[in-house]
């Protein structure tokens, strides 16, 4: 089980099904350290306006001992890098996870083109998580994209609701391997996120049994092991 888990889905994503308080609670219950809640981002069809993430300064920041922070899975929406969040937003959010996602208003641009996008967007925005690298809408250069969010401080996710999919998808799998190679090549480490969209599924890591010799996974490189170093982290970001 996590203690800590930043990348957690709520009913204003559109396609998830606890409230604000059922995660906060469910996470007390689970004896959780941290949790992230973080909506997609307002372009996504179905998700969260701009005003819900409006109320982040205003949001819980702790719930029975559990710290709680405010957040978004903002999505890249055009050529040049630009997130589906103001400047405002971003102001009054505690953490930001960025990935391409459909349907947005992104349009398909081409392997060389997306990954120009990507790479830009790491450059414009404090952006905290890379989220789901190997899951991916739209083709990219993955060992480029994920070198740059290294270079760019940006943690690279391994995200639990999409390893499993790794099982029939072999080319998942090596993008997964290879993403740890890049993180340790740049003496950084990963954070392992649940993607929950189900209370269920919050905190749960048991799949990781399957794939840590194989992934050659080791307790040193994951950023929820030191909650004083990805404080740290984030508030530098912040700042």
């Amino acid at each position: 089980m996590l203690n800590i888990d930043l990348h957690i889905h709520s009913l204003h994503s559109g396609h998830a099904y606890g409230t604000i308080y059922d995660i906060m609670e469910e996470a007390s219950k689970k004896k959780m350290k941290m949790i992230a809640i973080t909506d997609h981002g307002p372009s996504l069809t179905g998700s969260a306006p701009e005003t819900h993430f409006l109320m982040g300064a205003r949001a819980p920041k702790e719930h029975k001992g559990v710290k709680v922070l405010w957040g978004c899975e903002a999505n890249i929406i055009n050529e040049q890098g630009d997130l589906d969040i103001s400047e405002e937003i971003i102001k009054k959010l505690d953490i930001i996870l960025v990935q391409t996602h459909l349907p947005t208003p992104y349009k398909d641009l081409g392997k060389e083109k997306n990954t120009e996008a990507m790479i830009r967007c790491f450059k414009k925005y404090p952006i905290h998580i890379f989220s789901h690298p190997n899951f991916i809408s739209y083709d990219y250069d993955f060992e480029k994209v994920c070198e740059s969010a290294c270079e760019n401080n940006i943690l690279l996710e391994l995200n639990l609701a999409t390893l499993g999919k790794t099982r029939n998808n072999k080319t998942n799998f090596i993008y997964l391997k290879k993403m740890i190679e890049i993180a340790r090549k740049h003496n950084k480490k990963i954070i392992i996120n649940s993607d929950a969209h189900f209370l269920s599924e919050i905190g749960d890591d048991s799949i990781l049994k399957e794939y840590w010799e194989e992934l050659d996974l080791s307790e040193d490189i994951i950023i929820n092991n030191y909650q004083d170093e990805l404080l740290e982290f984030l508030r530098s970001k912040n700042e």
